[in-house]
């Protein structure tokens, strides 16, 4: 059974900011206005160990973007401004749901998405 504790926490943060620095200045931006959600991922201030490739990762979260697409919100994922992924109701996959296993996940910038999973 999956959790709907990161769902949750994208439907019920309606709007507001928040920011996560470490020595390297901002690294994650959090965005919330309307129906939008805005993860900005400058660099990831930590490393994760055993940590699953991001396609991966993506596929084991269409149950997010399913639950968002019904709630009516979406998810933008950015990485150093630019746009990489949306989850949720703006999604419009075309070849990307081949990867994601998903009509609820975009991947508008593959190159950008690679750079973002070997970071």
């Amino acid at each position: 059974m999956k959790s709907d504790l990161p769902a949750n926490f994208l439907l019920y943060l309606r709007s507001g900011e928040f920011t996560i620095s470490d020595g390297d200045g901002t690294a994650i931006e959090f965005t919330s206005k309307g129906n939008i959600r805005r993860l900005n991922i400058a660099h990831l201030p930590t490393k994760i160990p055993g940590k699953m490739s991001l396609i991966k990762q993506l596929t084991e979260a269409k149950h997010i973007g399913k639950v968002l697409k019904k709630e009516n919100v979406t998810l933008e994922v950015l990485h150093k401004n630019k746009l990489v992924l949306k989850m949720g109701k703006d999604a419009k996959p075309k070849l990307s749901s081949l990867l994601t296993l998903s009509k609820d996940i975009e991947i508008v910038d593959l190159k950008e998405l690679r750079k973002l999973d070997k970071e």
